[in-house]
């Protein structure tokens, strides 16, 4: 007489862990980047952009510029004396993520980001490397802060401040 085994096979717990790893993925996707996560994706953005376009006015020998305002910022160049906006990628405009704030800081002097001004490049980048000395600083709804500041060689310095509740 057989006697009648108890337990799952291998297989069927294979399914079940299967299972359990899809759902718990797709409840990680469902929860949003916290504000400082995209804070910091913000910053970290801005200060590759900034360095890439200072290597891009090296190597083209042409001077670029970036022009902030309270939604985001934008990259132009220089045909002759006008400044035209760089519209191809990765130089495209960017728009802040909602909730995140800015301030500029141009040679220590703070700079009106409004939207509604004219735009006209507040930080120059010259096409042997130099650049203005700026200070950008951008604030969550948390109120954490990431500084970026670039001198005027380009030496860039960053900080993120966790605003501890």
């Amino acid at each position: 007489m057989k006697t009648k085994e108890q337990g799952f096979t291998l297989i069927e717990i294979m399914v079940v862990i299967t299972i359990a790893a899809i759902m718990f993925g797709a409840v990680v996707l469902a929860f949003p980047d916290s504000g400082n996560d995209r804070l910091k994706e913000q910053g970290r953005r801005f200060t590759a952009l900034i360095s890439l376009a200072q290597d891009e006015a090296i190597l083209q020998s042409q001077d670029l510029a970036v022009t902030m305002n309270d939604s985001g910022y934008s990259f132009y160049r220089r045909f002759g004396e006008v400044w035209e906006v760089y519209s191809d990628k990765p130089f495209i405009a960017r728009v802040l993520d909602g909730g995140i704030q800015a301030e500029v800081t141009l040679e220590g002097l703070s700079v009106s980001l409004l939207s509604s001004q004219k735009a006209k490049p507040q930080v120059i980048i010259y096409s042997n490397g130099e650049m203005t000395p700026f200070a950008y600083y951008l604030t969550n709804q948390e109120k954490s802060k990431y500084n970026i500041e670039f001198d005027a060689v380009g030496n860039l310095k960053q900080e993120f401040i966790i605003n501890e509740k």
